[in-house]
């Protein structure tokens, strides 16, 4: 299956749900590394990632965009994340010349602002343009409130407000998932790696904090037990939030 991340806007969360979180799902459900290849011309994201377990992670320019060709014609799970602007038209028209849709599942995120929401729908149009039968995920990004209807007003609208662009004013029960924003999930980049591999580090700060007589090093390991432990706590959320609603709409 190809997974891709896409919208023509940058800064709306492509590249962490690629890298963060639907890589950490195919781990979870497959056991193995994921191959992530990042198209983008204005960013190295994968760079962050460098000592991940969980993915494979490789970049093509769109100079060098052939090379995606192949990719869609095997078996391996493969998450694409597309950059923003120029780069997502390109890989768009690309995919006309490859015209191989049977296994893509598309994602589009977008944040809470009325540009995210135009930016989106385009984008969805687009994708529907190549393929009336693509399958198309939103998600609804770094959201920080429990009332999502009113800090995403963007994607559910409103009867009291002119929000006749809000994408469920303009596609039927669109299918959606929210993920919710975390700190862990930017700080997780310092260590070069994902929230998933930091709950997976099996070291038990905690003991050894309390066996340490050096004072800088038992901070230190103090340090890394709260970053492991919200590495933990966030990681649960997805298992329990976000694999399970992410495992029913890929089956639907």
């Amino acid at each position: 299956m190809i997974y891709i991340t896409i919208n023509k806007k940058g800064g709306v969360g492509k590249s962490t749900f690629a890298n963060q979180i639907l890589s950490s799902y195919l781990f979870d459900k497959n056991g193995t590394k994921t191959k992530l290849i990042e198209i983008d011309d204005e960013n190295n994201d994968n760079a962050s990632f460098s000592k991940t377990e969980i993915m494979n992670c490789s970049n093509i320019p769109t100079t060098n965009i052939r090379n995606i060709d192949e990719i869609f014609f095997d078996d391996e799970d493969t998450i694409i994340d597309i950059g923003g602007n120029k780069t997502a038209t390109i890989f768009l028209d690309e995919m006309k010349k490859i015209n191989e849709f049977e296994n893509v599942r598309w994602f589009v995120p977008l944040g809470a602002g009325e540009q995210d929401n135009l930016n989106a729908l385009d984008t969805y149009r687009e994708i529907k343009n190549l393929d009336e039968n693509a399958k198309v995920i939103f998600l609804l990004s770094k959201a920080i409130s429990n009332d999502l209807e009113w800090e995403f007003l963007n994607f559910f609208g409103n009867e009291f407000l002119n929000t006749e662009s809000a994408i469920c004013n303009q596609i039927e029960d669109p299918e959606y998932i929210t993920i919710n924003a975390n700190a862990i999930i930017t700080n997780a980049r310092y260590f070069q790696k994902t929230v998933y591999d930091l709950a997976l580090n099996k070291v038990d700060f905690r003991a050894k904090a309390k066996k340490e007589n050096d004072k800088k090093k038992r901070r230190k390991l103090i340090f890394m037990n709260r970053v492991k432990n919200e590495a933990i706590e966030y990681t649960n959320y997805l298992k329990d939030k976000v694999f399970d609603k992410l495992d029913k709409l890929l089956e639907s």
